[in-house]
């Protein structure tokens, strides 16, 4: 039986020493490293819904930044729905919060949808609590939330039930080429709970 140099046995234990170095070296390094939830947090989002996907009348949910998200491009029969329930004597909440901005802004119609025909809003009660309300249902024709039994309009304002606050919106503008919109979901918080 042969047994080993020892100059194979210092080269040996050097390249593992090495290899164990690095390593060590290499996962340092990496954990000084922002992880992926602070690199998206520094990162603006500002995603995009593209016009042609919505045919009038269309809505779906989609998740942005964590939160569901209520985009309804209205029809003809929803605009006229929408101008009908457009009178603040109606409301039982006046202001609708906006999604990343401190003041809120008057529930009208103009106010809390793209040209009176995008209507995109946040999904979730601002205390936390997420619903996904049911579309062109309950007494208004706007949403119906199961879990507090409320009804909302089409443009997201609370109207009978249990009471809560109104839908908060999401800005939103036309890219210059009018082919997408651009969401605004910068803001890092829920606007403040009480006006």
């Amino acid at each position: 039986m042969r047994v080993p140099s020892l100059r194979f046995l210092y080269v040996a234990t050097a390249v593992v020493a090495f290899l164990i170095v690095a390593i060590r070296g290499y996962s340092l390094v990496r954990t000084g490293q922002p992880s992926a939830d602070v690199i998206a947090a520094q990162e603006a989002p500002t995603p995009f819904i593209e016009v042609s996907d919505f045919a009038p009348g269309d809505a779906t949910f989609v998740i942005l930044n964590g939160l569901p998200i209520v985009v309804w491009r209205r029809s003809g029969a929803d605009k006229a729905l929408a101008a009908s329930q457009n009178d603040p004597a109606q409301w039982h909440n006046q202001y609708s919060s906006v999604y990343g901005r401190l003041e809120p802004v008057l529930a009208d119609d103009a106010n809390l949808t793209l040209e009176n025909e995008w209507f995109v809003a946040i999904a979730q009660m601002r205390n936390g609590n997420p619903f996904i309300p049911l579309m062109r249902f309950g007494d208004y024709g706007g949403f119906w939330d199961s879990k507090f039994a409320s009804h909302f309009d089409l443009s997201g304002r609370y109207r009978a039930g249990k009471e809560v606050d109104n839908l908060t919106v999401v800005p939103a503008e036309f890219t210059a080429d009018r082919q997408r919109i651009r969401l605004d979901m910068s803001g890092s918080k829920w606007p403040p709970l009480s006006y």
